[in-house]
């Protein structure tokens, strides 16, 4: 297991500024992480979980991470885009996803259409509404989508998505979760707005 790549990943993620993996041939012994007030510790290591799961198919224990926050004087200003619907279809080789959204009761729409892979049916309602988010904040070509992970523990179906947001002077990961309810498509398109809606500055 490539440990030293566990500190790549982890600066990455929202409210991360330094971070410290210890490790031996085996296993981590400890995580510590410096990071500013822009978020509560509770999330930053759910992040940190979820991500080192989803790339590293590794489960680390949260009492192994460490997490000393700085006042950096950054604040927490975030817009709520929200969810309203979704359609899927298929249709030949291709799969073709429309997800509609809303923020300040305006309804922004956007279509993505991949060739009909199992993975890229759930990529593709990821990318459809990262898509729409870029046309509400008005910038393209901000967000990646990395993976999407279903898990199902315990008979609980959920969804985590993994972002990669490119700005000015870095690149950050952001992750999101939603539970499956009735339809996984729905909880993709949630997950991914879960992981966007914690980074949208006003």
């Amino acid at each position: 297991m490539d440990f030293m790549s566990f500190e790549d990943v982890i600066a990455k993620i929202q409210g991360v500024t330094h971070s410290k993996v210890v490790y031996n041939e085996d296993e981590v012994e400890e995580v510590h992480i410096i990071a500013n007030t822009t978020r509560s510790p509770k999330q930053i290591v759910r992040d940190i979980e979820s991500a080192l799961l989803a790339i590293f198919n590794y489960r680390i224990n949260r009492k192994l991470i460490s997490i000393a926050q700085i006042d950096t004087g950054e604040t927490k200003s975030i817009k709520r885009i929200r969810y309203e619907g979704i359609s899927l279809e298929v249709k030949d080789n291709n799969v073709r996803c429309e997800i509609r959204l809303n923020m300040d009761d305006d309804e922004y729409t956007s279509t993505q259409t991949a060739i009909g892979t199992s993975i890229n049916r759930l990529k593709v309602v990821a990318k459809a509404t990262v898509s729409a988010v870029e046309e509400i904040i008005g910038q393209v070509s901000v967000f990646d989508v990395e993976d999407i992970v279903v898990n199902s523990p315990r008979n609980i179906s959920y969804v985590t998505v993994i972002v990669n947001m490119i700005n000015d002077i870095a690149e950050e990961v952001l992750i999101g979760t939603a539970i499956v309810r009735n339809d996984v498509n729905e909880a993709i398109a949630k997950a991914t707005l879960d992981a966007i809606n914690r980074r949208i500055e006003k």
